[in-house]
């Protein structure tokens, strides 16, 4: 099998994310992906550290996925994602929901993709 194109790498980032297969997600991404979510001052560097983000936030919201898409553009290695994040929050998530509250966030979200694999991921919103 070859490798994905860009917007076929992002499509099954968003479908492992939405499945809640950390693993099959982080197999989409270079073990040196860059994450990071400019409104929430998050951040990791490299597949360990995305890893340990990943854990937490499905265990503080483990409803968590991206719906809603309003736009998909592709320019060679980049792909922009217009689309909304939902989750539920188990406890208080500054930036996010309170205990028990439904948040719903509308994104633009930034992906660079090289040989078939997500290298950065930026999210605006």
């Amino acid at each position: 099998m070859g490798t994905r194109t860009p917007a076929e790498t992002v499509n099954a980032y968003i479908d492992a994310y939405n499945a809640h297969d950390d693993e099959a997600l982080l197999r989409v991404c270079s073990e040196d992906v860059y994450v990071t979510h400019h409104n929430r001052d998050l951040l990791a560097r490299g597949k360990s550290e995305f890893r340990q983000m990943l854990g937490k936030f499905r265990g503080l919201m483990p409803n968590k996925r991206f719906a809603n898409r309003r736009g998909f553009y592709v320019d060679g290695n980049s792909v922009v994602v217009e689309h909304t994040w939902y989750g539920t929050s188990l406890e208080d998530a500054p930036g996010f929901a309170r205990a028990n509250e439904a948040a719903a966030v509308d994104l633009c979200t930034c992906f660079t993709v090289r040989d078939g694999l997500v290298v950065a991921y930026h999210d605006y919103g």
